[in-house]
């Protein structure tokens, strides 16, 4: 269900990038939006919730039983209803060993560490997040301490950007407290990027959600769809499988790329799709007329006003994502809310020229 109409879309919206999405649900109508639609979106939006919620407590019910039988107690847990999001709680004694249990569960980690960052990460960190990648993107953010407050904190407590700007051995751990100040010069000076939109973790786009989206955006026959980071391939097949037109997906892990592969010959549709292993920013976009993102805030911020440049006039850009737009990116040209049975999300979009 794609909700654009004006009487709710804004408030609608609005809710998403809170992340209250139940609340609106379960509130009363209003005098300006009164029963009839609402009513009929509401209990859509309030049935997904409901699925996301199920399907998010069996996974945590699943994986605190896996972590107990691993040694691990876990403190306390939480999940979402509107995204596919789970937080575990457990001792910080326990964490290294929780975390491995993750790894050997299928998960990935954001970000890998070793050596001195990994363990400046366990003892002066508060939580890893890990994804596995399904009909959509199961994220798990593994806590295991609340960070101290102060400004000496502030200064000299490592970050994730500290750990992965130099590799220490071991025993030299607490030296990144050291690197931290000297990271903020660098960076203030131009010596070293401050973009960290490398630190965040990847998702793919859930699987229900991609007919929606290539409503949003318009595409038909004629259409070359790109997706920047096609992972394994979902977005780019199921365009050319429904909607007949040519696809091109940049991935940069050559597994992925196997698969999508893969995935384009099985669906028949291996002549009209196109994987490339490489950087999405070398690639020529002449023939492309809409780009589908679904990348870190941080990434798309950067992204989406590049893509305005290199694109021809007529080309649309969506990107979809349930976190309110950086104040960075030009306004889109349009915004609606994306429900589905399993999944929530906001698309924007961008006409080139337009």
């Amino acid at each position: 269900m794609i909700i654009d109409t004006p009487e709710l879309r804004s408030e609608l919206v609005d809710a998403i990038y809170r992340d209250q999405l139940s609340s609106w649900a379960d509130a009363p109508a209003t005098e300006t939006h009164p029963a009839g639609d609402r009513d009929r979106v509401a209990a859509a939006v309030r049935a997904t919730c409901r699925r996301i919620r199920a399907s998010n407590e069996a996974e945590r019910g699943r994986l605190v039983a896996m972590l107990n039988e691993a040694g691990v107690s876990v403190a306390a847990s939480s999940v979402s209803d509107q995204r596919h999001t789970l937080e575990i709680d457990v001792a910080p004694v326990d964490a290294p060993q929780a975390a491995a249990a993750l790894l050997g569960d299928g998960f990935a980690s954001s970000c890998s560490f070793a050596r001195g960052a990994l363990e400046s990460m366990w003892r002066t960190g508060d939580s890893q997040v890990f994804t596995r990648d399904g009909e959509a993107t199961t994220v798990v953010q593994l806590r295991w301490r609340q960070r101290r407050g102060g400004r000496l904190q502030r200064l000299f407590g490592p970050s994730r950007a500290d750990w992965a700007a130099i590799e220490l051995p071991t025993w030299l751990w607490w030296g990144y407290s050291i690197v931290r100040p000297f990271r903020f010069v660098a960076e203030r000076l131009g010596l070293r990027s401050a973009d960290q939109s490398a630190l965040e973790p990847f998702l793919v786009t859930p699987r229900s959600l991609i007919e929606p989206l290539l409503e949003v955006a318009s595409v038909g026959t004629d259409d070359v769809v790109f997706d920047f980071g096609s992972g394994d391939g979902r977005f780019v097949v199921t365009a050319a499988t429904a909607r007949g037109c040519r696809s091109i997906g940049v991935e940069q892990s050559p597994d992925l790329c196997a698969v999508a592969l893969e995935r384009a010959s099985d669906a028949g549709v291996a002549d009209r799709v196109r994987i490339v292993n490489g950087d999405a920013a070398a690639i020529d976009l002449s023939e492309v007329t809409v780009v589908v993102l679904f990348l870190p805030m941080a990434v798309a911020a950067r992204v989406v006003d590049d893509l305005r440049t290199r694109l021809r006039p007529g080309a649309r850009i969506v990107l979809h994502e349930q976190s309110s737009l950086a104040q960075s990116i030009r306004p889109p040209d349009d915004v609606c809310a994306v429900v589905v049975d399993d999944a929530v999300t906001v698309a924007h979009r961008w006409n080139v020229g337009g």
